[in-house]
Order: structure tokens, then sequence, then C-alpha cells
């Protein structure tokens, strides 16, 4: 579904990843695993063109997302983002939040996008919200609406960004939910997190990011329980641990 191939990225100078190749499969939950500064953040925003990769290719659904002629509106329709600030139209209510987008693309019309929200709302457990403005809503639940804004755009692929380091610790858990649920229905997900449960009892695969590249690929059993990758093995015993 995904196939990223000798993936490079550079701020001047600064070389933040380093030739990344990695294969994503349709359905599969990758959480993506690091200290600060790996590149995590980066890698993902490349995926969907926030940041313009320095050289190499990715293909979504066998297409070059970095080919010049590729229409990368019509690509993001397909690979929503859940920020780590919410990134929520402050001016807007909860319900415009979620039709704005499906209804702007000519995905969906009006009524088909309302209903769509109405369900969606339901699902995440804020349908009571659906005319406040976020201002009056807690992290939780900005981040629940997010969640819920990104799947209105029925996409193939949703992309985490670190989606609870901004959250008080008694929210982190009503987001995390809301996430499994969607990852049990069979959405693609790449996460950058720093939740080891969540990387450890959700995700499939586990990547491990270390100055610009992935160090370790494997699954959740063999990172957590047998990791034999030495920067993965500091890096687990100081979050673990800490």
């Amino acid at each position: 579904m995904i196939s990223v191939r000798n993936l490079s990225k550079s701020f001047g100078d600064l070389v933040v990843l380093k030739d990344i190749n990695v294969d994503i499969k349709k359905g599969e939950v990758v959480a993506i695993i690091g200290p600060s500064g790996s590149g995590k953040s980066t890698f993902l925003r490349c995926i969907n063109r926030l940041e313009e990769p320095s050289n190499g290719s990715i293909m979504i659904n066998g297409k070059n997302i970095l080919d010049p002629k590729a229409d990368i509106n019509k690509i993001r329709q397909k690979i929503s983002m859940v920020f780590q600030h919410f990134n929520l139209f402050a001016n807007k209510d909860v319900l415009t939040n979620l039709t704005l987008a499906p209804i702007k693309a000519g995905i969906l019309n009006k009524k088909e996008a309302e209903k769509r929200a109405d369900a969606l709302l339901k699902r995440v457990g804020l349908f009571d919200k659906k005319y406040v403005f976020p201002h009056k809503l807690s992290g939780g639940q900005k981040q629940r609406i997010a969640i819920a804004r990104s799947l209105a755009m029925n996409p193939d692929v949703i992309l985490f960004d670190e989606p609870t380091s901004a959250l008080d610790p008694e929210m982190i858990g009503e987001v995390l939910g809301i996430m499994k649920q969607v990852a049990k229905d069979g959405m693609t997900m790449l996460v950058v997190t720093h939740e080891m449960g969540f990387a450890r009892n959700v995700a499939n695969r586990i990547l491990f990011m270390d100055s610009g590249v992935i160090s370790v690929d494997d699954s959740p059993k063999n990172v957590f329980e047998n990791p034999k990758n030495e920067r993965l093995k500091e890096f687990l015993n100081r979050v673990l641990n800490h």
C-alpha cells in the first residue's frame, strides 16, 4: 500500500532522514518510536508531503506522490493526519469541523456529510458536543474530534503524530481507546508515539528510529521482549524505567 524507497530529507546542512526504505501493508498498525530528534515526525510529514523530501520515492497505492504531476490535494484526501495540537478550526463548531473538508472536496454533499459526522461523533462519544466550539472542549475531547474529522474523509491511511503528547494523563486513555477501535476496524495507521503500552498492545509492527534511520523494524513481541539492537535497549530502558 505504501512503499518508501531511498527517502532522505535535509534542512540545509542538517540531515534528518537518511535513505529510508520501508513498506506498509493495508490494514497494518505501525508504531514509530525513538528518541526526540530521530526523524519520526519528519518521516510522517513526508508521507503526505507536509514536508518535501530531498530525494527518494513514496508510492501510495501504486502512485508516486512525489511525481511533480501528482495532484497532492487529491492524494491528501486519502491520507488523513491527526496532529499533536489538534489543529481544529477555532472559529467553527464541531459539526462544521467535521463536514467542511468532505463538502469542499466534493466527496459528500452537505446532508451526507452531516449524517457521517453524526455517526462519527456517536462513535467517539461526543455527539452532545455537535454545536460546541473547540475552546469549550478539553484536550482529550479535541483530539477525539480530530480523529473523527480524519475519519470523515474516509481515508485509506491515517497518520498520527504524537496524538497524546499534549494531553493530561487522564485524557490519554480516552484517546488511545478511540485509536484502538479505529485499528480494530482495519484502518491502516502509522503512529508516532511515546505510549509504549499502545505500541506493544495495538501495533502489528514497530519501527524504531534513531538518527534519521529505521534501526529496527520488528514485531512488538520481539521489540519489547527480546530487543537485539543496543540503541533500542537503551531507549526502552530509559522510557520504561523512568
